[in-house]
């Protein structure tokens, strides 16, 4: 008898326990920010106006342009595309379309900044310049230099930024700056940050005047614009 109640006892506690069930925890996926893709970046010269020019002899300027795109990293210049071109002579009030230049390209990856310069110069007589400009026709009309020449210097202000142009346009800006009768007009210099890029294809306007010499000697006025075509 004892031990069949010692049986009920233990069928008993059988059905009186209870099974635990582990608790379920439900984790929200971090959401993953997708990497970001390089952009493609170009720099397209748009025009000059001669406004007031240098020259009151002939009543006309040579210009010669030069312009570059760099791409920067932690103060160093890692990529870079240059070009020069002779744009012949330009009368008070006339302006030169530059649409049909070839645009520079150059790939920005995330992290990088990009650099621009343009400068615009004048020849007092281009025809002592005649062994230059042959070779830039042969070009089509530009200059490439090629990387292996190019001395970089530091790109932390305007004034080195313009010794860089210098040097990136060795048979272009160094050459006239060594040489009488070759007057800088002006130069156009900016930086543009990754982080300052909007998402999606988007353009750039750059305009301004360049002035200077002393009025009723050779005083000028140009005014410039070109664009920055930033795609996917």
């Amino acid at each position: 008898m004892r031990k069949f109640v010692y049986f009920l006892a233990f069928l008993s506690m059988i059905a009186c326990r209870r099974t635990s069930i582990p608790p379920v925890l439900f984790t929200t996926p971090l959401a993953v920010k997708p990497a970001e893709s390089p952009r493609q970046v170009n720099l397209q010269l748009a025009s000059i106006t001669a406004y007031d020019i240098q020259e009151n002899v002939n009543l006309k300027d040579e210009l010669w342009v030069e312009y570059n795109v760099v791409v920067i990293k932690n103060g160093k210049i890692l990529r870079m595309e240059s070009a020069s071109r002779f744009l012949g002579g330009i009368r008070q009030g006339q302006k030169i379309a530059l649409d049909s230049i070839p645009a520079l390209r150059i790939q920005l990856n995330p992290g990088e900044q990009l650099g621009v310069q343009v400068s615009l110069w004048e020849l007092d007589d281009y025809s002592k310049d005649q062994h230059l400009l042959k070779q830039v026709n042969q070009w089509g009309g530009m200059l490439q230099i090629p990387m292996m020449l190019v001395e970089w210097s530091s790109v932390s202000n305007p004034v080195s930024w313009f010794l860089w142009g210098a040097r990136l346009g060795s048979i272009g800006l160094d050459y006239w700056s060594k040489q009488d009768g070759r007057d800088l007009i002006g130069v156009s210099e900016l930086q543009w940050d990754w982080s300052e890029i909007k998402k999606g294809k988007l353009t750039r306007f750059k305009r301004g005047n360049w002035k200077g010499g002393r009025a009723g000697l050779n005083a000028y006025q140009y005014a410039y614009a070109y664009r920055i075509h930033v795609n996917e």
